[in-house]
């Protein structure tokens, strides 16, 4: 169970910064070569994104991967 936790709280995060950025996932799809359902589904935690898509999401919305990680 903590486990999921943690994907909520890195998609959590990863969503209040796009939001931040006024980008849409849609958009965000756009730049990042992801799907928007993929982006969707690590936004609400029912997936867990390897370090590969953390590091694309992380450049295309301009901060460090640690940022996305901190606190968890």
């Amino acid at each position: 169970m903590r486990g999921n936790f943690i994907y909520k709280k890195i998609g959590r995060r990863i969503s209040a910064t796009r939001k931040k950025r006024g980008l849409t996932q849609e958009a965000l799809s756009g730049i990042s070569c992801l799907h928007r359902t993929h982006i969707a589904r690590i936004e609400n935690g029912s997936i867990k994104p390897s370090l590969h898509t953390l590091i694309i999401l992380a450049r295309k919305l301009d901060v460090k991967v640690c940022y996305l990680l901190e606190g968890i």
